[in-house]
């Protein structure tokens, strides 16, 4: 393409950068989530310490719901109920479970799961904890996962405020706690270890101690509800995905995020799901599943956005004298990875979604996008390094529309004196100067729209990639190069000391240096275009020059595995366009357009025509006397 040939191209390039721009901009608004407050960003290693701070929080709460407690009236309690005792050490009241994949501590105190620390890298030096810890709160009153809640208001949550009997199996992979009430029932709680990745069966017993036959619960009021609470504590509740609850009933998953556990018309907010496979809480790099072992099950979510409860209803049994119901619900507690995940169960892998369901084919391209990414690190154990194989790739598959953009432009640009005509006869006349560009690109074959199509249609490719890239759990705490020392955080090359604590530069108290070679590619890939011809002026050199540094801080603070991406295929666009060349370009042959003809009009002149030909062809039949060439025989 000659220096000419940047007029139009600059001109539909604009238009698809501001689609582009726009496209960023309505997602940035309405699907990202605020960027995380890194004043203090601790290491892989450190995730439990940012427990902290909304311990604090759970603290709070739990304190203001005790002295709730305290002033309420005695309920009427079931007869032999323990009292609630007094925890002097809390550490002398826990029991742990543990094996390579999770280090699990269990409290008497209700028989609850009081920390799940999920082992995590060498040495377990990226290790998380998923329980929230209540700061100064005692176990009496704390919530905790794996907690029961009776329907029968002589119970209630009671049990989770009295201690267990506590009997630990000699392997060290299962433990059981048991709580009497006499006459009444017996209540056993037990643990294992399941022995594949991150799995636990946590099952209940309740043994019917009085001398009649007893019903727990009431028609459709379940016995109980066993309840993973008060949230997951992962620490990546900031990324690209908000933390939101799945299941999936009848093959078919379904979400819903916990910003919008809020209460509807006054009433807390409870939502019920009949018969799932299975429950979820899930952030962008883990998950905790549950699928229970019985029948009749019935997920319940109750809650609001920062305490909530997930669980499993017990439907209603009856129970003969001495009789034992028993029911297990297996729980995953885990990274949310693919391979890590189909240990689980069968369909637990659909817990893993980049896009929710009602953009199915997105998520799927995403997944695919990601599998060609494992497969580059199968090859080369790098993901920075996997990030730039598949970038690559995208490149080579997007080439033909690329070329066929080329092309487009230079059709425009061929074009070019026509139009340059129009405008001088019909510039005072919009509406016709419209109507005859639009019939010179008909009669000549040129699409307007070529030449920014073929970049509107990578719009996909390239969310879908951004929202893998953020959300990969393989990038998470992936190195690669140098100062890149996580693929799914920003580059932090230094801290900027002098500004921390300052709010009006937010989270650019870090120098990130990918976002500025990013913008600086960009810029430069911007210079290498033609800038020449009538269709180059001031306001378009001027936005064309301010886009670079927009993205720049647009992608500041994103995942630096994107970052990277993006970088990577700004430089192989200049490269792709330094040694691309179009080729001839043809046009059509411009036709005068037919004139009309009334119908009436256009059949005479047929039936003319038709007449004139039986004419010649009857001047040409041969008579009686001559050969077939005229001549007298």
């Amino acid at each position: 393409m000659d220096d000419n040939s940047g007029k139009e191209m600059m001109r539909n390039q604009l238009i698809a950068v501001v689609l582009m721009t726009v496209l960023f901009v309505a997602w940035f608004k309405w699907f990202v989530p605020p960027p995380p407050n890194r004043k203090n960003v601790p290491p892989p290693q450190a995730a439990q310490t940012q427990q902290k701070e909304p311990a604090k929080a759970n603290a709070e709460n739990s304190r203001d719901a005790a002295s709730k407690k305290s002033a309420e009236p005695a309920k009427n309690l079931w007869p032999g109920l323990p009292e609630v005792p007094t925890v002097a050490a809390p550490a002398e009241e826990e029991v742990k479970l543990a094996d390579e994949f999770m280090d699990l501590t269990f409290t008497r105190i209700g028989a609850r799961l009081k920390q799940a620390k999920i082992i995590l890298g060498e040495g377990g030096r990226d290790s998380v904890q998923l329980v929230p810890t209540e700061a100064d709160t005692p176990d009496t009153d704390a919530i905790y996962p794996l907690g029961l809640r009776f329907s029968d208001e002589g119970v209630g949550e009671e049990l989770d405020r009295r201690r267990f009997e506590v009997e630990l199996d000699p392997s060290g992979k299962s433990v059981a706690f048991s709580l009497t009430i006499p006459n009444k029932a017996l209540i056993r709680k037990r643990f294992t270890l399941e022995g594949a990745k991150h799995l636990l069966r946590a099952q209940v017993e309740y043994r019917n101690l009085e001398p009649t036959a007893q019903i727990v619960g009431m028609d459709q009021t379940p016995a109980y509800f066993l309840n993973w609470g008060p949230n997951v504590n992962s620490g990546d509740t900031q990324a690209m995905v908000k933390q939101s609850l799945a299941w999936q009933v009848n093959g078919r998953v379904a979400e819903l995020g916990t910003a919008s556990m809020t209460p509807q018309d006054s009433e807390p907010f409870r939502k019920l799901i009949q018969a799932p496979e299975w429950l979820a809480i899930k952030s962008a790099y883990f998950a905790v599943a549950f699928k229970a072992e019985f029948d009749g099950a019935i997920g319940e979510a109750t809650g609001n956005p920062k305490r909530f409860r997930v669980g499993f209803a017990i439907p209603r049994f009856e129970l003969a004298p001495d009789a034992v119901q028993s029911n297990s619900v297996l729980l995953y507690m885990g990274p949310s990875e693919q391979k890590m995940l189909a240990q689980g169960w069968d369909t637990l892998p659909n817990v893993l979604r980049f896009f929710s369901p009602t953009w199915d084919f997105m998520d799927k391209f995403a997944k695919l996008l990601l599998y060609i990414m494992q497969k580059s690190y199968a090859v080369l154990p790098n993901y920075g390094i996997a990030v730039i194989v598949l970038t690559i790739i995208v490149r080579l598959v997007m080439y033909p529309l690329t070329l066929k953009s080329m092309k487009s432009m230079k059709k425009m640009q061929m074009l070019g004196p026509e139009m340059e005509e129009m405008k001088a006869k019909y510039g005072a006349e919009p509406q016709e100067l419209n109507k005859k560009m639009m019939e010179l690109y008909r009669e000549r074959g040129v699409n307007p729209v070529g030449g920014c199509l073929p970049m509107a249609l990578q719009m996909p490719v390239f969310i879908a990639l951004y929202r893998m890239l953020a959300c990969a759990f393989e990038l998470r705490g992936a190195p690669f190069f140098f100062w890149i020392k996580d693929l799914s955080q920003p580059d932090h090359m230094f801290h900027i000391q002098a500004l921390h604590g300052l709010q009006f530069v937010g989270t650019f108290e870090w120098f990130n240096l990918l976002p500025f070679l990013m913008g600086a590619s960009m810029l430069l890939n911007q210079k290498m275009m033609p800038t020449t011809g009538p269709m180059q002026n001031p306001q378009q050199k001027m936005m064309m020059n301010i886009m670079p540094i927009f993205f720049t801080f647009i992608c500041y603070n994103m995942a630096s595995g994107l970052n990277l991406y993006i970088f990577t295929s700004t430089v192989l666009g200049m490269v792709q366009q330094k040694f691309t060349h179009v080729g001839e370009v043809e046009l059509k042959v411009k036709k005068a357009a037919p004139k009309r003809q009334h119908f009436y009009t256009a059949a005479q002149a047929k039936k003319r025509q038709f007449a004139k030909e039986m004419k010649q062809a009857n001047k040409r039949k041969p008579t009686k006397g001559e050969d077939a060439g005229g001549k007298n025989r």
